[in-house]
């Protein structure tokens, strides 16, 4: 494996998340390889091991990076509606955070075949970390005074089935989406947020 400075392992991956993600929106996580991210990278294609095991590796860092920097913009969102309720608040939550997501190429080009291939290809302990990070996230919302009905691993799983059947929706008309989609989120808020 080649060595890198530090300095160069920073501006290398730096380019290799932004030459990826560029390729994943345009072309999709099969269509591109390793040699194309190598190319647009400006690196060789043995180095790009240097830094990520596999392409779906470097596909899911991307989307993590997006969704922290989601996970930040709903902070700021907690933080500007401290008057509402509870339930209120994560229906919000969740509304803004969806709504967010368009504003994201490679989370609205992420569909369901996109995330099967994923969940079959990445080590289980990279899966199983990220719902760790989503269970954090979910902190927000204690922090801002939710109360939930249920363990946070439980609420963390719900949330991320709700954005499976969202992918799963993905082909349906927005006027239903957004009915589905409602209808769902008034659900989970009833069972899981004290009022």
């Amino acid at each position: 494996m080649p060595k890198f400075t530090e300095q160069e392992r920073l501006l290398i991956s730096n380019r290799l998340l932004t030459a990826a993600e560029k390729l994943f929106c345009e072309h999709g996580l099969k269509k591109v390889t390793v040699a194309e991210i190598a190319q647009a990278a400006l690196i060789a294609k043995g180095s790009f091991y240097a830094f990520y095991p596999s392409k779906e590796e470097l596909y899911f860092a991307i989307l993590v990076n997006c969704q922290k920097d989601m996970w930040k913009q709903m902070d700021c969102f907690l933080d500007e509606h401290p008057s509402l309720q509870s339930r209120e608040l994560v229906k919000g939550t969740l509304l803004f955070m969806f709504d967010l997501m368009n504003r994201y190429p490679l989370i609205q080009k992420t569909d369901s075949e996109t995330m099967a291939v994923l969940f079959r290809k990445l080590p289980p302990e990279v899966v199983e970390k990220h719902s760790g990070e989503d269970a954090e996230a979910l902190q927000l919302l204690l922090k801002h005074g939710v109360r939930f009905t249920r363990p946070i691993e439980v609420v963390t799983k719900t949330f991320q089935a709700l954005y499976g059947v969202i992918v799963l929706l993905e082909e349906e008309d927005e006027h239903l989406r957004g009915q589905v989609l409602s209808v769902m989120i008034d659900g989970l808020v009833n069972e899981l947020v004290e009022e």
